[in-house]
């Protein structure tokens, strides 16, 4: 009766559901897990100038009726800031209705920053009788991520359709690898001044997180290899909302697209046995 207990028990560590049936049987649903692989861009964000201080116009007759401010000469980002990323993800479903996945997630961004004429100047030093500027015609900064992402998906018909509409919840955690800065010269002799511009850049966020709800479709029926497609939206940004030495995340006003391919490693049967006293 010993062996029998122990055994019995070593087994219900990979059952997540046991449901007693009418007279002496019980039905054992094992777990659904799976493996993917994402893809996916962020882009659309709201965001907010953010001009370093070392820059001067080479005009100044654009006026920003909302930030009150003068930009000639001048345009902060003529990239999207859009954010790409490839990642690797589990999935575990609750039940037929609820699943939930979390993984790891690499991404990149670029933001760069143009003149709307032929440069603009940066100020490279500066004493009580003269400042001194170089013409830049731009300064591309690119920055590398690592991410954790964890998500919600509900299932309005718990029936596994071979194309089935979903829900999904998410929120990610994203990490600073690594940020590099790119300055293009008017003049190629200037280009002595890279690094110690590029010192200059401010380096974005260490940490951002993201935060997202959407709508999605899966494709093939999940005991099999099988596809999504999603579009997130909104999407909110919390945390440091610097994500790049030249705009500022307002908190809002992001869409994103992604696609996402799973293999099952655990599939759903039912198992029937009988109880004998």
């Amino acid at each position: 009766m010993g062996k029998r207990a122990v055994i019995f028990g070593i087994f219900m560590l990979f059952i997540s559901h046991i449901q007693a049936d009418s007279g002496d049987t019980i039905t054992i649903t094992t777990p659904r897990l799976r493996v993917g692989v994402e893809a996916g861009v962020n882009l659309l964000f709201d965001a907010k100038i953010n001009k370093p201080p070392q820059i001067r116009e080479n005009q100044s007759y654009y006026y920003d009726t909302y930030d009150k401010d003068y930009y000639g000469g001048f345009v902060s980002n003529t990239q999207s800031p859009s954010l790409f990323y490839l990642g690797l993800k589990a999935e575990y479903s609750l039940s037929k209705r609820f699943a939930v996945s979390t993984g790891i997630r690499f991404s990149y961004k670029k933001a760069e920053l143009n003149s709307d004429r032929d440069y603009f100047l940066w100020r490279i030093s500066e004493n009580k009788t003269s400042t001194n500027y170089v013409k830049i015609k731009s300064i591309t900064q690119k920055n590398y991520y690592l991410g954790v992402p964890m998500e919600i998906r509900f299932f309005p018909n718990e029936k596994d359709y071979v194309v089935r509409q979903y829900f999904i919840l998410g929120t990610a955690l994203n990490f600073l690898l690594a940020s590099t800065n790119e300055v293009a010269f008017v003049n190629p002799a200037m280009e002595k001044h890279s690094a110690e511009i590029a010192s200059q850049i401010n380096e974005p966020n260490f940490f951002y997180g993201l935060f997202y709800v959407g709508i999605g479709l899966k494709f093939g029926k999940m005991n099999y290899p099988f596809g999504n497609l999603e579009v997130h939206f909104p999407i909110a940004t919390y945390g440091n909302t610097k994500s790049d030495a030249f705009l500022k995340m307002i908190g809002y006003g992001g869409a994103a697209f992604r696609t996402t391919l799973y293999i099952p490693i655990v599939k759903e049967h039912q198992l029937i046995y009988s109880v004998i006293d």
